[in-house]
């Protein structure tokens, strides 16, 4: 059975990487709740960088189609990851990362659902992705689970960072090349 969920415009929310996932509040500064990795391949290995962010989202009013962990559904969830916080094995790669991802002009990722459809404890999540500025539409599975300390929210999805106007990093007079596919992966634990 398939459940169908639209997210209406309002208050700005704020997802990053960390563990535990608020609802919206006021614009004040939320902590980490959600673990959020980027990952892909290069001409001389694969690689994984880490940052930690903030999930945040406002209940459904009655009018949102349920999702598991939310019987009134999700009116708005937003996730934004500061740049600056990712961290690589070492820090010549968090160094081209920042690099690549023009972290002194764009400082945030952020993704906004715009709408939701569940089917069992797995829902699609449609929405959009900024990255250096660019915004492009973006869908993907999530896994939603109850928990004792509310609802744990898993997803991941792949892209092409070109279409977001990231320059794959080439280093070492082009021996080191990365390539444009990654993977983006996130989970923490949304408060009900």
């Amino acid at each position: 059975m398939s459940r169908r969920g639209w997210i209406m415009p309002g208050p700005a929310s704020v997802l990053c990487a960390g563990l535990v996932v608020l609802p919206a509040q006021s614009p004040t500064a939320q902590q980490p709740n959600v673990d959020f990795t980027v990952s892909g391949t290069s001409t001389v290995r694969s690689w994984s960088c880490s940052a930690k962010g903030v999930m945040t989202l406002t209940p459904g009013t009655g009018s949102s189609q349920p999702a598991p962990g939310f019987a009134s559904g999700v009116q708005t969830a937003t996730v934004t990851v500061p740049v600056k916080a990712f961290s690589c094995p070492n820090e010549e790669m968090t160094q081209h990362l920042l690099e690549a991802m023009k972290a002194d002009k764009f400082s945030e990722i952020v993704y906004r659902l715009e709408r939701y459809e569940v089917t069992g404890g797995q829902a699609r999540a449609t929405g959009t992705m900024t990255i250096t500025g660019v915004t492009q539409p973006m869908s993907f599975p999530v896994a939603l689970k109850a928990s004792a300390q509310g609802v744990q929210v898993e997803g991941s999805t792949r892209l092409d960072m070109t279409k977001f106007g990231v320059d794959p990093p080439v280093v070492m007079l082009g021996l080191l090349k990365v390539g444009p596919q990654i993977r983006i992966e996130f989970k923490g634990v949304v408060a009900q």
